[in-house]
Order: structure tokens, then C-alpha cells, then sequence
């Protein structure tokens, strides 16, 4: 789904995007069926990373049931964001590289990035 050079607790709809406050990089981003609506994310090596996950789907798609991730395997992430909701997660981007995050719920997970 996305390749990253690395990768507001609710934010409204359409609201994503990425914002700096002192050395924590905020990325607002949003999941539904389609998959994300960033599909790159750029952060410097050592910065704190805080993840906000809106998934768009309601309950009742019966691939996923609505839930959403966003997981990067070698940073050791993986957040669930239930359905028509918002979850955050925080981890240090301790070394620099091209990591792809993904969502292998119900997006295609990592054979459609």
C-alpha cells in the first residue's frame, strides 16, 4: 500500500497529514476499504513518531469487520483502529531507511504495497 522513508488524539475526517511539535512528528492518517490516504510518510532518523489511525469503515464490512492497522514489521508497530474510530500508538524512528507499512486486516495487507 505505501513505502515510507520512515515513517491531535481525534481528528476530524479528511483531516489528515503530517505535523511537527518539538521532536515528535504527528501523522493524522486515515484507513478505509481503498487503503490509506497517505501513501508516504518522511521522518528523520531518532524522531518520536506518534500515529493517529482513523479507520472510515463501520462494522458491518464483512472483510475486516471495519477494524484497520497500521503495522511496520521491522519497527515492531502494529495499531488497530476499530471500526469508525481512532487508535494512536508512539515509537522512535531509530534508524534511517525505507519501510513499508501496511494493513493486513482487510486493505490487501503486504502483497498489495
Amino acid at each position: 500500500l505505501a513505502a515510507a522513508n520512515f515513517l491531535a488524539p481525534i481528528f476530524e475526517p479528511k483531516a489528515s497529514g503530517i505535523t511537527t511539535s518539538g521532536n515528535v512528528r504527528t501523522v493524522n492518517i486515515q484507513a478505509a476499504m481503498d487503503g490509506f490516504d497517505l501513501t508516504e510518510i518522511r521522518v528523520q532518523a531518532g524522531e518520536t513518531v506518534k500515529v493517529n489511525l482513523r479507520s472510515l469503515d463501520n462494522e458491518h464490512h464483512t472483510d475486516g469487520g471495519g477494524k484497520h492497522q497500521f503495522a511496520i514489521d521491522e519497527l515492531g508497530v502494529n495499531i488497530v483502529a476499530q471500526p469508525l474510530s481512532v487508535n494512536s500508538g508512539t515509537f522512535v524512528a531509530t534508524k534511517a531507511g525505507t519501510y513499508t507499512f501496511y494493513c493486513d486486516i482487510c486493505c490487501g495487507g503486504k502483497a498489495n504495497c
